[in-house]
């Protein structure tokens, strides 16, 4: 079935899926690329077209773990063994790993539920493996998709843009004993040349909204300060 996004959505084509039950693809193209969910029944299983490749993806992620990286680049895809990203999520920690998948969400599947401008295709058959395997609800899916567009606006005029460039503070961590998550350590350890929002979440690979709601905090303790 082919069509136009000016006819149904892609959030709406998802509740279609959903009400009738069905298994297959959903294919977009708009916002100038293309993308794939894989949908069975009300659950999003998969994401990605058949040339994403998870594994090198997560390797281009700078602070990766280097024992994980070793183990990452040892993994060889076979045409007879596919599941790929079921064996590579296996070798990372599981918030490294789900921050990692909702990134793959944020950049690419978001932006695309409500436009209406472009075209879909959908195929209704059984499932093949995803490049990148997820479990889902539709609807949490699509709920997390306008809660994201919500905050993304507030933090962009709240002044944290990602497109703005931030730094270490000169005072650096002195004698203070700080309690920050893994991401926080991660995106103060980015910091030490200045660097965009947007640029040390794509390093980092962890969502737009986390290294957002990361900087407010950093900020706050007076760790870093934005760029000039």
């Amino acid at each position: 079935m082919h069509g136009s996004l000016s006819e149904f959505t892609l959030a709406q084509l998802l509740q279609f899926f959903a009400l009738a039950e069905r298994s297959g693809t959903v294919t977009v193209n708009a916002l100038e690329r293309q993308s794939r969910l894989f949908v069975e029944g009300d659950r999003i299983v998969g994401w990605g077209l058949d040339a994403f490749d998870v594994r090198a993806s997560l390797a281009s992620c700078v602070l990766l773990p280097e024992a994980a990286r070793a183990d990452i680049e040892d993994v060889r895809p076979r045409d007879d063994t596919p599941g790929l990203s079921f064996v590579v999520r296996n070798l990372l920690e599981p918030d490294r790993w789900d921050a990692y998948a909702q990134r793959q969400l944020e950049q690419d599947i978001y932006p695309l539920l409500s436009v209406d401008d472009g075209a879909f295709d959908i195929e209704v058959h059984r499932c093949p493996p995803a490049p990148l395997r997820l479990s889902i609800p539709i609807n949490s899916l699509i709920l997390d998709g306008s809660r994201w567009e919500s905050e993304m606006e507030a933090a962009k005029l709240d002044g944290y843009d990602v497109s703005v460039s931030w730094s270490r503070r000169g005072l650096g961590l002195g004698d203070r004993t700080l309690n920050l998550t893994g991401s926080e350590w991660l995106v103060w350890a980015m910091l030490a040349t200045p660097a965009t929002i947007e640029e040390v979440a794509h390093q980092v690979c962890i969502p737009d909204l986390a290294a957002i709601g990361n900087v407010r905090r950093l900020e706050a303790l007076r760790l870093i300060e934005r760029s000039e």
